[in-house]
């Protein structure tokens, strides 16, 4: 891939025809990318040769003779050498500004026991904090009972310990955090029911903290949670993402700090042309009292910068199987006398979807179970039979299972169904924990993600890094990996979860991390395709994914990530 001077690219292009795409008569593109494998996602599945770039928008899309018609003497000119290039990975569910939170200190990502408590024992004796941090604590290995204070005091008892668990809604604390935080056995829980202190026989806490409520609770007498301290970790995030040729995300909630404090944070990194994505984000709602509108329309008012849209309304109307609080049609198999709640009753979910539809707004939830993927179906088919008809993109977030009645209700009612695709293999966690609590034949049916797709549903690829299952993972290509294979890499010799009917094919795969996903979010009419007139987003890959066994789409190189006309990865630089 090399840099071509403007004279030699006219000697190769001159020509008299011109099959492409271009909106511009006069050759002033700022770049211009040659000899490529183009995939544009566009509705005709397009594959050009060269695109031209001008004021952060795409002006050619096509073969390379159209190119002496948008190139000038100040373009810069790619030659791609034959590389992929594809829309700028969009990502339907992340939380980019907690992450600046969350992912602090020790990577605690793995299922030995003997191998974790080497690592915190590692952390502690090297680290001279006042606090020792952590995140990534797995559930698998603790099928036995959650981890407690006692095991870390034994390390550790002079400074406080916070290590996040991996789905970010639990944290595993010694005695001494509890102890700065106040937290005794008569300290009532956060939101009793939902967000508490696991306590032993007596009443007193383990050091197992269930739900961000309750963990902020503690961390916050750790720590100065402020904005300033957030963004240092957040900037350090973004532009690994940009690395991974993310372009775009839908921040499903700010935590950790006021909503609004996080989103003046993000209009700052854009002020200071060092926000390197476009977000779309939500006003996070978990709490039935308070009604969301109000919220989410001040923050829709104030924050709709170009590349900083506050829009969506994010709904918690579960939990998830390990801690028994996700919702399901049918009873736990371990515990079938269970009977968790929602966290915001029904008929108060389904008024707010209501109303906020009638308001324009969009709706995101978190439905971990097929109960709760149930409930909000219901809800937006309510939304449809009150209000007038407009274009709607609600989404569904997760739905690790969905009861096959539903299926079809997706294209139906036109709500997006979205999911990690990292997540998507029969993996430590789902043959351990969601075995234990499903049933393995439930567990087999999990991401259901091809059977939505053939009921003209829509599907898109969300993350929701930092927190996760198994394992906490970002990049694009894993997930396209693991939700065309339903394999875990390195972790090739189990069974793809589901079977092969379970399987995205790749171009459902690659349209789910662009347009699928972009239009999850309202953004399709701008980025999500390599079309004349959109948004130059886009990204370069060393292999050709048609080419190569699914199975190693994980290992190619993203060479170039392109956001709004600049380059915000060049592997050249690096």
């Amino acid at each position: 891939m090399n840099w071509l001077n403007l004279t030699t690219l006219l000697l190769i292009t001159a020509t008299s025809g011109a099959a492409a795409q271009t909106s511009r008569l006069n050759p002033t593109a700022d770049y211009a990318l040659i000899n490529g494998s183009i995939h544009t996602m566009d509705a005709k599945g397009t594959i050009a040769e060269a695109i031209g770039i001008e004021d952060g928008e795409i002006v050619f899309v096509g073969d390379a003779e159209g190119l002496p018609n948008v190139i000038g003497l100040g373009t810069e000119v790619i030659d791609l050498g034959g590389a992929m290039v594809l829309p700028g990975f969009v990502d339907g569910h992340i939380h980019a500004a907690v992450g600046g939170l969350i992912m602090l200190g020790v990577d605690l990502q793995t299922d030995d026991k003997k191998e974790l408590f080497a690592l915190i024992r590692e952390e502690i004796e090297t680290n001279d904090d006042e606090l020792i941090l952590g995140y990534g604590v797995r559930f698998n290995p603790w099928t036995d009972g959650n981890p407690t204070a006692a095991m870390l005091d034994d390390i550790e008892s002079e400074r406080p310990v916070y290590f996040w668990a991996i789905d970010g809604h639990a944290a595993w604390v010694n005695s001494k955090a509890l102890e700065l935080a106040g937290i005794t056995k008569d300290t009532p829980d956060t939101v009793p029911g939902f967000s508490f202190f696991e306590r032993d026989d007596d009443g007193n806490p383990t050091g197992w903290v269930v739900e961000v409520p309750a963990q902020l609770q503690v961390l916050s007498a750790l720590m100065e949670i402020s904005p300033e301290f957030m963004r240092d970790g957040v900037e350090v995030w973004l532009d690994r993402f940009a690395a991974a040729g993310i372009t775009a995300v839908h921040d499903h909630g700010i935590q950790g700090m006021g909503q609004y404090e996080g989103f003046q944070m993000l209009t700052a990194l854009e002020e200071a042309d060092t926000l390197p994505i476009r977000i779309v984000g939500s006003f996070y709602w978990n709490d039935g009292g308070v009604d969301p509108l109000p919220g989410v329309i001040e923050l829709r008012e104030q924050f709709n910068t170009d590349l900083v849209k506050a829009r969506y309304l994010k709904i918690n109307l579960d939990g998830g199987d390990d801690k028994w609080n996700a919702l399901y049609v049918e009873p736990y198999s371990d515990k079938p006398e269970i009977e968790p709640q929602p966290i915001i009753p029904y008929d108060v979910v389904q008024d707010a979807v209501i109303r906020a539809d009638a308001a324009g707004i969009d709706v995101t939830c978190h439905c971990f179970g097929d109960l709760a993927v149930r409930k909000l179906l219901d809800a937006v088919e309510a939304a449809i039979a009150t209000n007038p008809p407009r274009d709607r993109r609600h989404k569904i977030t997760h739905g690790t299972l969905i009861h096959p009645d539903d299926y079809a209700r997706f294209g139906e009612l036109g709500v997006i169904y979205d999911s990690s695709g990292a997540w998507m293999s029969f993996d430590p966690l789902l043959q351990t924990v969601s075995t234990t609590r499903l049933g393995p034949e439930r567990v087999q049916m999990m991401f259901p993600t091809t059977s939505v797709l053939s009921g003209n549903g829509v599907f898109s690829f969300g993350s929701d890094w930092p927190v996760s299952g198994y394992v906490s993972e970002y990049r694009p290509l894993a997930a396209i990996e693991t939700g065309v294979t339903r394999t875990l890499d390195g972790r090739k010799d189990v069974p793809p979860l589901g079977g092969d009917d379970a399987m995205m094919t790749l171009e459902q795969a690659l349209r789910a991390h662009t347009i699928d996903a972009a239009y999850g979010m309202g953004l399709d009419n701008e980025i999500g395709s390599l079309e004349v007139g959109k948004k130059a987003d886009l990204v370069v890959l060393s292999e050709n994914l048609f080419e190569i066994d699914p199975n190693d789409i994980s290992e190619v190189d993203v060479l170039y990530t392109i956001m709004n006309g600049k380059p915000t990865w060049d592997h050249t630089k690096q």
